[in-house]
């Protein structure tokens, strides 16, 4: 695809990914190998320089390419009323669907289509590692691999650049690990997980997302989940994504503002950024956690937790906004980032906009 592409925000749909949305654009939202902005190969930031106007929560994948370039000059794809995607005045609308983000846990049923998409092999040497499909591997020079198994025979994997593998860690493709991410000794990574940047991940991960610079270092298990960026789930923090009853999962939903049924059989956890867990917390299955939530838990707690919730359940109270920006900033000082001028009013306006979710 050639054309310039000016991503356009719908504030309804940016509402409806909260959590994932409270710190962040819909275009900033990670799934494959990188941010969704990303994988458009000419986009403007200004739509009067642009070829086309795309929906930002639109997936751009092969198949999305194909039909945008076959969009007529001065019409848009429409679909039940909303528009995704315009060229020129977009006057003649033609009923089309493109795939794009209604709901979280989108972006879970498109992780296999975007890891295989954009994953290429490079068939390492394998050193004291085990490869299985060594042609569907991908590990970047300044990777640290040892004693590690690699399975891409059902899909690809990519060790990105200054990634560090830990003896004994399991990766079953497809899945990527990006730029400076670390496992832990005896690590289990199973399909369709994205580690991000700078994560450290430890125990049993399957079917997750992970934003950047967020630790599950230890033992415990996390399923159909997506964790937010600058998060940290304490040692044996376990996540159910599967009900006993192997009924469908019902997940809040911020713009019903109560849940939903999603039709899923298999969802964990959607955890907003700045997230900490104590140890042996257990979230159960579809449970959503707003961010700057500081938690400890013997038994499960709610199934919702609003944003800057605190304590260890069933005492939880209201964090203290300048302990939570505090921890905020001590987090990304850990990571080594910088912190953003606007931080804290980013944090206000998600105080100011849970507070009719904590009633």
């Amino acid at each position: 695809m050639q054309l310039k592409v000016y991503l356009f925000e719908d504030l309804a749909l940016k509402s409806a990914l909260q959590p994932l949305t409270q710190h962040r654009t819909v275009a900033e939202l990670w799934a494959g190998t990188s941010t969704l902005e990303s994988k458009w190969p000419t986009r403007v930031s200004n739509a009067n320089q642009a070829d086309i106007q795309v929906l930002s929560a639109i997936l751009p994948l092969p198949s999305t390419f194909q039909l945008l370039d076959q969009l007529p000059a001065d019409s848009s794809y429409v679909y039940e009323g909303r528009v995704l995607a315009q060229r020129g005045q977009g006057t003649n609308h033609l009923e089309q669907h493109l795939p794009f983000l209604q709901h979280p846990e989108d972006l879970l049923a498109y992780q296999a289509e975007f890891l295989r998409a954009e994953i290429k092999g490079n068939n390492p040497d394998p050193g004291n590692n085990t490869l299985i499909a060594p042609e569907n591997i991908y590990i970047h020079p300044s990777a640290q691999v040892q004693g590690s198994i690699l399975d891409a025979s059902k899909g690809p994997i990519y060790i990105g650049e200054e990634v560090n593998l830990q003896i004994g860690t399991l990766i079953q493709g497809p899945a990527a690990l990006l730029t400076g991410a670390t496992t832990n000794i005896g690590a289990k990574i199973r399909p369709n997980t994205t580690i991000g940047p700078g994560c450290k991940v430890g125990g049993e991960i399957n079917h997750c997302i992970f934003f950047p610079f967020s630790n599950k270092a230890h033992e415990g298990y996390l399923g159909n989940s997506i964790i937010g960026s600058f998060s940290n789930l304490g040692a044996l923090t376990n996540g159910s994504n599967l009900r006993n009853d192997i009924q469908t999962v019902s997940l809040y939903d911020y713009a019903l503002k109560e849940p939903r049924n999603t039709g899923l059989k298999s969802l964990g956890q959607i955890i907003g950024d700045f997230v900490t867990t104590g140890v042996g917390t257990n979230l159960n299955t579809g449970t959503v956690i707003g961010s700057h939530c500081n938690l400890s838990s013997i038994g499960f707690p709610p199934r919702y937790l609003p944003s800057f919730s605190y304590g260890e359940y069933p005492s939880l109270k209201l964090f203290d906004f300048e302990k939570a920006f505090a921890s905020a900033c001590a987090w990304m000082q850990l990571k080594n980032q910088e912190i953003p001028e606007n931080l804290r009013q980013s944090m206000e306006e998600i105080w100011k906009a849970d507070t009719s979710f904590r009633n």
